[in-house]
């Protein structure tokens, strides 16, 4: 089908040259300025990494990728311990989390080669140690996962969360729950925990199937919705949480979660913000084909392949739309909470197609869409976030 990106289907952007041109031409900038995927990061860490590795080209060898950032990362650790030992907790604050950002960009976008999984370990474990030195802390929580489907790698498990709450919290307050993306994990929540927290709420991270140390069968596209189970139970069991006012907000491939759980626990969400999500479109062979060239850092198309568990991305072209498209499934027919879509109308990651697909389904829904590319920026977040002001401010 045609897409509203027209003929930039059939670019190859010039990133996906060596990680010379990935640096140079998409990743040094937002590396500047501390933004996706950067985030607690300092580009002085990053430069000479990328110096050193050259002119790498793919396809990737991402263990040799991987451990050119250890170095830098385990420098960064033991000048935090050094400061931490010393009593200086703001200098070692900051220097775990740019340890921690070191070893997200080892890992990134997935960890698929054993040095990859390393970093991702340490990452988790260095990004705790700056994280409980924030005032007030992210701390980890792992709650049973109690409709884990029996019989399957899921029983038994448990759902490993983040949660931020406000200074001396004394009674139920609204709860915004980020469920991340294909390549963003739950370390990567210190500035999304800002916005809940400058309003007196609360944060929850989460991560999606195949992604992180997600518990959910990745090829069961019910999975995630036991999840949501697990995770609202034990949210609305907490004597922090306002139950009334829980907030989910998908990023990225995590929009295409938030479209779900919009429809599926639509009676347990106050609303649900789906910023540069996919539904359907996303896994059109045609699109698949293409995606790999376009504006992702990476291999999209091999990356989506690892996060839905196929073995090759010929499987995924011929099972994955009829698998997981919200619209074949039928959820889009559902009833669903008050969802926001946001996204840029030129996104090359998932098109905007699928946003509009929603809104020709079920229910009133939402939606603005920016010029430009993925997830709509700038202008999305401070959109979401203004929508979700109202939305809690509105509900009794």
């Amino acid at each position: 089908m045609p897409y509203r990106i027209g003929d930039a289907i059939n670019s190859k952007f010039p990133h996906h040259e060596s990680l010379k041109a990935l640096w140079e031409t998409k990743w040094k900038k937002p590396a500047t300025i501390g933004i996706y995927p950067f985030m607690d990061g300092n580009v002085a860490d990053f430069e000479p990494i990328f110096q050193k590795i050259g002119d790498m080209r793919p396809p990737y060898d991402f263990d040799a990728y991987a451990s050119a950032f250890f170095p830098t990362a385990e420098t960064l650790t033991k000048e935090a311990e050094s400061a931490e030992r010393a009593g200086d907790v703001e200098t070692a604050r900051g220097l775990y989390l740019r340890a921690a950002a070191v070893y997200r960009i080892s890992r990134f976008p997935v960890p698929r080669s054993p040095k990859q999984k390393q970093a991702w370990e340490l990452n988790k474990e260095v990004y705790l140690k700056g994280a409980r030195l924030l005032d007030p802390p992210i701390t980890l929580v792992k709650i049973p996962h109690t409709h884990a489907l029996l019989g399957s790698e899921e029983e038994g498990s448990e759902i490993s969360i983040f949660i931020r709450k406000p200074k001396n919290v004394s009674g139920p307050v609204p709860v915004v729950m980020t469920i991340f993306g294909l390549d963003g994990y739950r370390t990567e929540g210190t500035p999304n925990s800002m916005y809940p927290l400058s309003r007196g709420w609360a944060y929850i991270s989460v991560e999606i199937p195949g992604t992180g140390d997600s518990p959910a069968l990745r090829q069961d596209p019910k999975s995630p919705e036991r999840v949501w189970s697990s995770l609202l139970d034990w949210a609305q069991s907490q004597s922090w949480v306002n139950e009334k006012k829980i907030v989910a907000w998908g990023l990225s491939t995590g929009g295409y979660y938030a479209m779900r759980i919009a429809h599926t626990h639509a009676d347990r969400l106050l609303g649900v913000v789906a910023q540069g999500g996919g539904s359907h479109h996303m896994f059109d062979p045609e699109w698949l084909s293409k995606v790999g060239d376009l504006e992702y850092p990476f291999d999209l198309d091999h990356s989506l392949c690892a996060k839905f568990g196929y073995k090759d991305v010929e499987e995924m072209k011929k099972d994955a739309q009829k698998r997981f498209s919200l619209l074949e499934s039928g959820i889009f027919d559902m009833h669903c909470t008050r969802l926001l879509l946001i996204n840029g109308v030129n996104d090359s990651i998932f098109p905007i197609e699928d946003s509009l697909l929603a809104l020709e389904h079920g229910g009133v829904k939402e939606a603005r869409f920016f010029p430009g590319a993925h997830m709509g920026e700038p202008g999305a977040t401070k959109t979401a976030q203004a929508w979700i002001d109202r939305l809690v401010g509105s509900s009794m």
